[in-house]
């Protein structure tokens, strides 16, 4: 539409090709009266083959004059020319100096972690403004192209020709699939962007800094993109990253401001408990998750009452049946090998109901779980054993029943190990817990009804 050297509106003249979209060019130009570089995006009616194009281009112009962000260029200008056949439509920003994530991966430039956790601490700080506006405003097409990098390090967030005002996204109940494939969250698809969309697609972005592979090259593992065998990242960035990437919006963070905190380490990921698998009530498992790992704690079943009633029923019951013994074995021949087996036989009871009675008190199990790793510790009065493994290894978690009608919680290793747990709970608090665990570390689960 414009070549070097064209003038637009007696103000601006046009010193090369910045890029073309799908919708519009953008040009590089001199403001004259400010003498000062500028962007200029140029929609042209004729060449337009959807009129939805046109009502995101003045959506953009209309949303970029309300921003105010030192890593968003300021706006400009918005107009319209009308020449012979065709009506032209322009939006003017500062143009941001250096060069786009893209032609950084291209020239051979291979970012560190650190380099890549500050780029992404400069995207967060973007998206926390935009997400926060009312209404909220979702950018939609996070990628490396749209984001502008200056040799120093400082970037910048470009082209909103995706952007989304999502309050009226809701009272319309519809909207334009927009964005690019790769860097797109999973219900972009559905035209049902929302705030946490954009973190996908700076997870996408990330993801190709640290690789040089697009997004859409990785396999995928559960509908997820498995990109951990292709990066060496430190454990907790990498999980932070893993979240960014989920494909189901209420896994991921809840906000830009949330998945900033984690990676400045202000605050731990707690994961919300899904409402379907709900902990029940009374139960007296601890369970606590984040992001990396997970953490339960079996307590004593404590003292229960048929516990009590026989402990005291048989510290009773034994000085009776002693002289009882007596009195009726005394005469007999031989009636002290009588009284004593007979009240030995008393005592094992005894003996029998107190260690169940400590052992309900005392015994614990403490299970952990990270990523690759699970440890399984028994405790029982100072005893102390421990079980470690890798995830891998781990078939399926379940519960399933003994043959005394009793049900317990199981890892099942390698297929030819069974490590145990839980078998003094309730089969509701079993099958919950299996549940937990499965879900957790991405394992199948059996439940033995």
């Amino acid at each position: 539409m414009h070549q070097p050297g064209d003038l637009i509106k007696d103000r601006y003249q046009i010193l090369n090709l910045l890029g073309e979209g799908g919708i519009a060019t953008t040009y590089a130009a001199q403001d004259l009266n400010l003498a000062q570089q500028v962007a200029i995006k140029v929609l042209s009616l004729r060449q337009l083959k959807d009129w939805k194009a046109l009502e995101l281009f003045e959506r953009e112009g209309k949303i970029l004059s309300q921003l105010n962000h030192p890593g968003i260029p300021n706006y400009r200008d918005y107009f319209q020319l009308d020449i012979e056949g065709d009506r032209r439509f322009y939006i003017v920003q500062e143009i941001a100096p250096g060069q786009s994530l893209q032609d950084w991966v291209k020239s051979g430039w291979r970012p560190t972690e650190l380099e890549v956790r500050e780029i992404a601490k400069q995207l967060l700080e973007i998206l926390v403004y935009l997400h926060q506006l009312t209404p909220p405003v979702v950018h939609r097409d996070i990628k490396p192209q749209n984001i502008i990098r200056q040799s120093k390090g400082k970037v910048f967030l470009v082209d909103f020709g995706a952007v989304q005002d999502t309050y009226r996204h809701t009272l319309t109940s519809g909207s334009t699939i927009v964005g690019t494939y790769g860097y797109m969250a999973p219900e972009q698809f559905r035209g049902q962007a929302k705030p946490p969309t954009d973190l996908y697609g700076l997870g996408a972005t990330l993801l190709f800094l640290l690789t040089h592979k697009d997004p859409a090259d990785f396999p995928e593992k559960r509908m997820k993109i498995d990109f951990r065998p292709y990066v060496n990242l430190t454990p907790e960035f990498a999980d932070w990253l893993e979240n960014l990437l989920e494909p189901v919006i209420e896994d991921r963070f809840k906000s830009a401001a949330e998945a900033l905190a984690v990676l400045e380490g202000k605050r731990e990921r707690i994961i919300p408990r899904s409402s379907g698998n709900l902990q029940p009530v009374g139960s007296r498992v601890i369970l606590q998750k984040d992001q990396s790992r997970m953490k339960i704690s079996i307590p004593g079943q404590g003292l229960e009452y048929q516990h009590i009633f026989l402990f005291v029923f048989y510290i009773l019951f034994l000085p009776t049946f002693f002289i009882v013994t007596i009195g009726i074995f005394g005469s007999l021949e031989g009636s002290f090998f009588l009284i004593l087996m007979t009240n030995l036989v008393c005592f094992l009871f005894l003996f029998s109901s107190l260690i169940i009675f400590v052992w309900n008190f005392f015994a614990s199990t403490h299970l952990e779980f990270t990523k690759n790793k699970f440890t399984r510790i028994w405790y029982f009065l100072g005893i102390k054993h421990k079980i470690n493994g890798n995830i891998e290894d781990i078939c399926r978690v379940e519960v399933w029943n003994r043959v005394n009608d009793s049900s317990t919680c199981a890892l099942q290793v390698g297929g030819v190990k069974t490590y145990c747990f839980g078998s003094r709970l309730s089969k509701m608090e079993q099958d919950w817990l299996v549940t937990e665990i499965a879900e957790f570390i991405g394992k199948p689960k059996l439940i033995d009804k």
